[in-house]
């Protein structure tokens, strides 16, 4: 059994580097025997592990994929320097290549996540379960920043808006704010590159993008909060 925790950047162009993943798929296709089961938790597109990493396994060991090794996909959830939300009691998602290897891979889980697990339907399912997590709080973080921009034009309060919005039941409570780091400001272009592959072109989200790349030097972030 492997498990395979590496980076998944994006290059200068920002496109999905696979670089880390396929130097690791090289590193363990040369020791992979027979029975074995490769399991993936970087964040990659869909059909990433299928498509970009069994084939390596496959060529750099010599063997076959669902006869003589097997792959599962369970991304990672963790929350570097949060107490309140770790490892353990973060429900974890799980997937397997085969409806056995699915099962094998939750029960490995299982025996340090007390939070429970989801068995996702595919390892694609899984993939784009977890490329759409900081997707979705990206696009997010986007809106609530262009209305900041907009609010600032019109001589208003943000956070004075954000709290008065705040008061219904199902207003979502986020906050404008730069988005950096190595997963909000990254994950979006895994999904966007596998969308435009099959020609589709993403406008939200690449414009959630753009926006919140440019805020550094268009918001005054006296009441911001990432």
């Amino acid at each position: 059994m492997f498990i395979v925790t590496v980076p998944t950047p994006i290059d200068e162009y920002k496109q999905p580097d696979l670089t880390p993943l396929i130097r690791a798929s090289e590193t363990i296709a040369k020791v992979l025997k027979r029975g074995d089961v490769v399991i993936y938790e970087s964040t990659v597109y869909p059909g990433a592990t299928e498509e970009d990493c069994v084939p390596v396994l496959e060529q750099v060991s010599g063997l076959r994929y669902n006869e003589d090794f097997f792959a599962g996909y369970s991304p990672e959830r963790i929350n570097p320097g949060d107490k309140t939300h770790r490892l353990p009691n973060i429900r974890k998602v799980t997937s397997g290549s085969t409806p056995e290897i699915a099962d094998l891979v939750t029960d490995l889980y299982n025996e340090i996540i007390t939070a429970g697990t989801h068995k996702a339907a595919s390892i694609r399912v899984a993939e784009a379960a977890k490329v759409i997590e900081n997707t979705q709080r990206d696009v997010n973080i986007a809106l609530i920043n262009e209305l900041t921009l907009i609010f600032n034009k019109l001589g208003i309060d943000t956070l004075d808006v954000l709290e008065a919005a705040g008061t219904k039941w199902n207003f979502l409570p986020f906050r404008p704010g730069l988005v950096g780091g190595h997963c909000i400001g990254v994950d979006p272009y895994y999904l966007t590159h596998k969308a435009q592959s099959i020609g589709y072109h993403p406008e939200i989200i690449l414009a959630g993008r753009r926006l919140n790349d440019s805020m550094g030097g268009m918001l005054p972030l006296s009441s911001s909060s990432p």
